[in-house]
């Protein structure tokens, strides 16, 4: 991987591209006239970070780019604002004040619309053990521009760790936050969703283990969530009780004080 920067980048461009080269520790290349096919074949790599003036994308020489986009969140907060239930607040119980641990930011639309929820007075803190989404998703979260309020709102207020939960998490304080979300990369994606298929090349593919799960109960004050296939067998084997479910995904719940 490299970084470079679209054509005739200015000098914000250029100094964000520097920045993201040094902060991932991966070379930036400069464009000059070279098209994207020519770097590849320049560079012997076939995945690039591109800075242009619209934003940070990732590229690569076959597959769909990946680059930061409200997608689903920016409904739910409609949904929400016009009064129609929305299946993790609802499981989580989330409300306003709340302290959220989101362990698998993604695309983020989860911890955009937990941020939505817990307001001002809350927090939402996002994990992304993948260097290059938690850079693309945060720089996205603090610029991604809009004239929806409460999404524009909610979009600045996630805080974005570069982090492993499987080493975040022992790092906690016992009850630290209300709850603790994992949204792991289902191993069969909806092929339906864009925004999943743009994500799974560049995501982390390891299946939630038992003993971050014990941490995230000992982390969470009132519940720990995971989203996940209904029949994948994720559910019964790490303790969680499915409350709401479709054809293509779970949301599983642990309440604090139900699990030893």
């Amino acid at each position: 991987m490299f970084v470079t920067t679209s054509f005739h980048p200015g000098t914000k461009e250029i100094q964000e591209a520097r920045y993201l080269s040094a902060l991932l520790g991966i070379p930036y290349v400069k464009r000059e006239r070279h098209s994207l096919p020519g770097l590849f074949a320049q560079t012997g790599e076939s995945r690039a970070v591109i800075v242009t003036k619209q934003g940070w994308r990732v590229e690569e020489e076959q597959g769909q780019p990946f680059f930061f986009h409200p997608s689903m969140s920016a409904l739910r907060i409609k949904q929400l604002l016009n009064g129609d239930p929305d299946a993790m607040v609802e499981c989580a119980g989330l409300k306003p004040g709340d302290r959220v641990l989101d362990c698998t930011l993604g695309m983020g639309a989860d911890a955009v619309v937990a941020a939505h929820v817990v307001g001002d007075e809350g927090q939402v803190v996002a994990l992304e053990s993948q260097p290059v989404i938690a850079a693309i998703v945060k720089h996205g979260l603090k610029t991604y521009e809009t004239d929806r309020k409460a999404l524009h709102r909610a979009l600045r207020r996630v805080e974005v760790v570069q982090a492993d939960y499987r080493s975040y998490l022992p790092l906690c304080q016992d009850n630290s936050f209300d709850v603790v979300m994992f949204d792991p990369m289902f191993r069969e994606t909806v092929q339906a969703s864009n925004a999943i298929q743009q994500l799974k090349p560049l995501a982390n593919p390891e299946p939630l283990d038992e003993r971050s799960v014990r941490e995230a109960i000992r982390v969470a004050k009132r519940a720990v969530l995971l989203k996940e296939r209904p029949k994948g067998g994720e559910f019964a084997r790490l303790g969680f009780e499915i409350v709401k479910s479709s054809s293509s995904f779970a949301w599983g719940v642990i309440r604090k004080g139900g699990v030893q």
